[in-house]
């Protein structure tokens, strides 16, 4: 190789031309190390300037205790994938963000900063990010897309429209957890230094309540559920195409009414226990406490205790008594189809086959729209979610300690005070009118008699304050109380 000494004399580095080619590397050691990179050009001078370059940088981040080799933010990103499957393997996350989480880094952080060396993104970066990732599917990258590919937890995948909408608060919100955690990891990494990642905030506070129902409202979806289960079923359905051509169609009548009893079971079970719908959907029979040592006895000595787990929440739950009607309801539907009784590994939502039902919405949407109820009065859609909110709210209504209902729900009182605690005034108003329950009782009259004596006894303490000297009102009282003593 041949050298130039005469550059390079009093230089931290060293350069060098290999054999087979006229551009200059350069070679130079630092924290104990020794590095060699090309610099790309033939010319002595500008390898020079740019040897320069790359020694100030290398020394500046030697200094500052980063790593002396460059990372870009997709690889420091898949990077931080393999940790994140790895902790999960090892039970040190959750099982949901190795599903979840990839897909949101590789669309849309690595999509927007791809091949960008880690440590020069800075705070303004990630604003502008921000702005890029609400609009990604109304004027981003995201327009051309039109299909999108999702995975579940239990390992279905399907395809499903691409949205075009602006990025909702809550989801940004969500995927600014996981790259501040990228970044944290980096800096751990030595990858760049710390920086501030900006908080989402939002112009103007949205409603963020649940949409629930009122009692009212709950009674009617109720009534038009069991409306619906009592109904007819026709044996034979005519079917038109839009092509002119007609059929008729055959329906399994039991299948139907025991979908509907399965669903009016599943709004009165998750009404009576403010389950999410993700905890209800993992509910086994095993999980179902006290229920079959008592499930014979009379009503008032019926009981069920709940173990509850979800994605990430996990606890016991005290369910109302219509919960424990509600699982009557889908004992009795599941030992008429399958032809036995359950086990403790079946699930209590089960389909026709023993098979755990994975969602209720479709048919719930159909009995909403029936009732009439499938938006709230603000026009925000309701969903299996919203039984979930009439519980809690009606908890709170009934004066229930909100630090037991917290408790019994597996969430915080701040996240109930955010989200659910929209109590209807009217249901509590005998709690907002404290000492005031006799105000509202009709009063009662005074007889003749009892009266007669008030205004006498009110004459006398007249005349008493007045000095005067009359004996006549001091005789009637004489006489009264004399006549009552003898």
């Amino acid at each position: 190789m041949l050298q130039s000494p005469a550059s390079t004399k009093n230089t931290p580095f060293a350069l060098f031309q290999r054999e087979g080619t006229r551009n200059w590397s350069m070679r130079y050691s630092l924290g104990g190390k020794q590095y060699k990179k090309t610099l790309g050009t033939a010319n002595e001078e500008e390898a020079l300037q740019r040897a320069y370059e790359i020694w100030h940088e290398q020394s500046f981040r030697n200094k500052q205790g980063l790593s002396l080799d460059s990372r870009t933010f997709v690889e420091v990103a898949e990077e931080f994938i393999e940790k994140v499957v790895a902790e999960a393997e090892r039970d040190e996350r959750s099982k949901y963000h190795p599903i979840y989480w990839p897909p949101i880094i590789r669309r849309f952080p690595v999509g927007y900063f791809g091949d960008r060396a880690i440590e020069t993104i800075t705070t303004a970066d990630i604003e502008r990010y921000l702005e890029w990732r609400k609009t990604y599917w109304t004027n981003g990258p995201g327009i051309h897309i039109q299909k999108i590919r999702c995975e579940r937890e239990d390992g279905r995948i399907f395809i499903r429209p691409a949205p075009r909408k602006v990025a909702a608060l809550s989801t940004v919100k969500g995927e600014m957890v996981i790259i501040r955690e990228i970044f944290e990891q980096a800096a751990k990494w030595g990858y760049c230094k710390p920086i501030i990642i900006p908080a989402v905030k939002a112009r103007k506070k949205p409603d963020t309540r649940r949409p629930g129902f009122s009692p009212e409202e709950y009674e009617r979806l109720l009534g038009k559920s069991l409306e619906r289960i009592s109904e007819p079923q026709q044996s034979v359905r005519l079917i038109k195409a839009k092509d002119g051509r007609v059929w008729t169609q055959s329906t399994l009548t039991g299948r139907v009414r025991s979908d509907r009893v399965r669903l009016h079971a599943y709004i009165e079970f998750m009404a009576s226990s403010g389950l999410r719908p993700t905890e209800a959907k993992n509910l086994k029979w095993s999980n179902i406490l006290r229920y079959r040592d008592t499930k014979d006895l009379p009503l008032f000595q019926q009981d069920a205790r709940l173990q509850v787990h979800g994605k990430s929440k996990h606890g016991d739950a005290v369910p109302l008594h219509g919960a424990i009607q509600a699982l009557h309801m889908l004992w009795n539907v599941f030992v008429s189809e399958v032809g036995r009784e359950p086990t403790d590994d079946d699930p209590v939502f089960a389909d026709a086959s023993g098979k755990p039902i994975l969602s209720f919405q479709r048919s719930l949407n159909a009995l909403l729209k029936a009732a009439d109820l499938e938006r709230d009065q603000r026009g925000v859609k309701r969903t299996a979610y919203s039984f979930r909110h009439f519980y809690i709210s009606q908890m709170l209504a009934n004066n229930v300690s909100i630090h037991h209902v917290a408790r019994n729900t597996r969430t915080s009182i701040a996240m109930i005070d955010k989200h659910y605690a929209q109590v209807n005034t009217e249901q509590i108003k005998d709690f907002l009118r404290p000492g005031e329950e006799d105000l509202m009782k009709e009063p009662k009259l005074l007889d003749d008699e009892t009266y007669d004596e008030i205004a006498l006894l009110e004459k006398r303490l007249a005349e008493l304050k007045a000095g005067s000297t009359t004996e006549r009102t001091a005789d009637k009282l004489s006489q009264r109380y004399g006549a009552r003593r003898a």
